[in-house]
């Protein structure tokens, strides 16, 4: 049985662990900047032993690098890390996607959540451009995201996308705020979310593969117009 103190530890480094994760996710904390352990314990109050707990984890995630005798940084975005990852998502997101759209067909709650989650998006279709607009589009398309790992039947394929994610969510914002781009992408998630409600599994996958290559090569455009510190053009 373990100790109180050890059960304190573990939880204390779950909350290290989540905000560290969310900062990464959402660009706080950028690709290459340092990880201190002492500022880590001053900024989460947390003692030193969760907080290297913490960065294990996140280390085993690919969020971040451990490196004897210079510590931990938040991982480095290489173009070859982008395109292997965004390759990996062909494959697995259109049947993910097929396998929520047989689903929908055969269950009315699952299939008004979609309808829903559509609605949603003619919203922010029709809202003026702006950095509040987008933030409210990443949101929910997030949500759409999930709600599709969730309707995935396949055990193993709803755990492999699902551990994709904060790395999608850290390119997302690596990528920058672009409202042109969050003029497409809606329209793209609309024609997605039509094929689904309409029970058209392969019009669906169609959808999702040419959402995640223009999603690329947007990602591709941006980076390369302003890589930063933490992106190595390799």
């Amino acid at each position: 049985m373990s100790s109180p103190l050890a059960d304190g530890a573990v939880s204390k480094a779950d909350l290290v662990h989540r905000q560290l994760k969310e900062e990464i996710e959402l660009g706080e904390l950028a690709p290459g900047t340092p990880l201190s352990e002492l500022s880590l314990v001053e900024r989460t109050g947390a003692s030193r032993t969760p907080v290297r707990e913490a960065l294990r984890r996140l280390a085993a995630e690919g969020l971040v690098d451990l490196t004897p005798r210079q510590g931990a940084r938040v991982s480095r975005v290489s173009l070859q890390n982008v395109r292997d990852l965004f390759d990996f998502r062909a494959m697995l997101e259109p049947e993910a996607i097929r396998q929520a759209t047989q689903a929908a067909a055969t269950d009315p709650e699952l299939k008004r959540a979609f309808a829903e989650l559509r609605t949603e998006f003619t919203r922010i279709q029709r809202r003026v451009p702006s950095q509040a607009r987008s933030r409210a589009f990443y949101e929910l398309a997030d949500r759409f995201d999930w709600a599709i790992i969730g309707a995935t039947r396949n055990e193993h394929l709803r755990r492999t996308i699902a551990e994709l994610r904060p790395h999608t969510a850290r390119l997302r914002n690596l990528s920058h705020v672009d409202p042109q781009r969050v003029d497409v992408s809606v329209a793209e998630h609309l024609v997605i979310c039509d094929a689904l409600l309409a029970g058209d599994a392969d019009a669906a996958a169609a959808g999702i593969a040419a959402h995640l290559a223009d999603s690329l090569r947007t990602i591709f455009r941006n980076l390369a117009e302003a890589p930063g510190a933490g992106l190595d053009l390799a």
